[in-house]
């Protein structure tokens, strides 16, 4: 595989992948360890073994998500000239983002870097992407969270926060005086590593520029609803299996609420601010903290934790194939 020596963010050095895993490992061990005192006193981890008949169908749901999510990305890049790789090939280099996607802003997708290399796409382009990726989910997900908006007295603050961060990416996309301004800035800050990295940030986002556009924008935008209502659909479903009485607004608007949340939080993959979030919600409907523990629990395992797996094995298998054609 060939070096991506332009990319600050490229995952090329085996210290960095080890660091990541191991960062993921602590999250996760502190993440079970955590369940496993809750059980104690709620029955969390044998509600879900009783529930392994409708997670399945929820995480059915949720890996059509990703198969949507992937055409949006594959759409994006062709807008941008890259075409020529194989789309189930494509597929695996965009899941095995997810392996690092428990991290602050999602920032570990861009493993992608690595693997899109091999289809030659800049790293500058993956990031550009990713960025136009995060900036629709963010609006679909603000969009689709309007239902449970009353259970949760911050969402204004949520959406203002969200809304703020959409308006200012758009205008460093978009806006040549504020690049400049920017360019300047990045030119004057301490150390080579620091101001390598505040440049590729920078190209990142302008060449993000071409993909806001309407005839971009609109299939990208109707893929992200498709996507993220189905992931809301399998939180519905959950919460209808395990008899948790709710208006269909509230079904489909409460996890793009949690999700907003655990967003604005920072949390590496919003661990634990999600599930309060679904928690305080489902609480100010009526349900019982147990019931409320085991329903978050429970889609954040065929969410967050299957997409973290999901993206493991595909980064597996794309550094087996590489260390099998000697691409190191």
């Amino acid at each position: 595989m060939r070096p991506l020596h332009d990319s600050p963010l490229a995952l090329d050095p085996d210290t960095k992948r080890k660091h990541s895993v191991a960062f993921l490992l602590v999250i996760g061990a502190g993440y079970l360890a955590l369940l496993v005192y809750l059980d104690r006193g709620t029955g969390i981890l044998s509600r879900l073994v009783d529930l392994s008949g409708p997670l399945a169908v929820c995480a059915v749901l949720v890996l059509l998500s990703f198969a949507v999510r992937y055409q949006r990305w594959h759409a994006a890049l062709s807008t941008q000239g890259h075409r020529e790789f194989p789309w189930w090939a494509g597929l695996r280099a965009y899941l095995a983002g997810f392996a690092f996607t428990a991290s602050p802003g999602k920032a570990g997708e861009l493993l992608r870097i690595r693997y899109f290399g091999m289809f030659q796409v800049p790293p500058r382009t993956v990031l550009g992407t990713f960025i136009y990726e995060r900036g629709l989910d963010l609006l679909v997900i603000v969009f689709l969270g309007l239902g449970a908006a009353t259970l949760i007295p911050a969402f204004g603050l949520l959406v203002g926060v969200v809304l703020g961060f959409l308006l200012a990416l758009c205008l460093a996309v978009a806006w040549p005086w504020l690049q400049a301004t920017l360019n300047s800035v990045a030119a004057r800050l301490p150390g080579k590593r620091v101001r390598h990295l505040a440049n590729f940030l920078l190209s990142g986002a302008r060449d993000a520029g071409p993909l806001l556009r309407l005839r971009t924008l609109a299939p990208g935008i109707a893929q992200g609803v498709l996507a993220w209502s189905l992931t809301a659909a399998a939180f519905a479903y959950l919460c209808y299996a395990m008899g948790i009485p709710l208006a269909w607004q509230h079904a489909l608007g409460i996890y793009p609420v949690a999700m907003l949340a655990g967003a604005v939080s920072f949390v590496p993959g919003g661990v634990g601010t999600t599930e309060a979030a679904i928690v305080v919600m489902l609480g100010a409907l009526g349900t019982s903290l147990d019931v409320a523990l085991a329903a978050a629990v429970g889609i954040r395992l065929v969410s967050l934790w299957m997409a973290v797996a999901v993206g493991m094995l595909a980064m597996l298998s794309l550094e087996l194939s590489s260390s099998r054609h000697g691409m190191r």
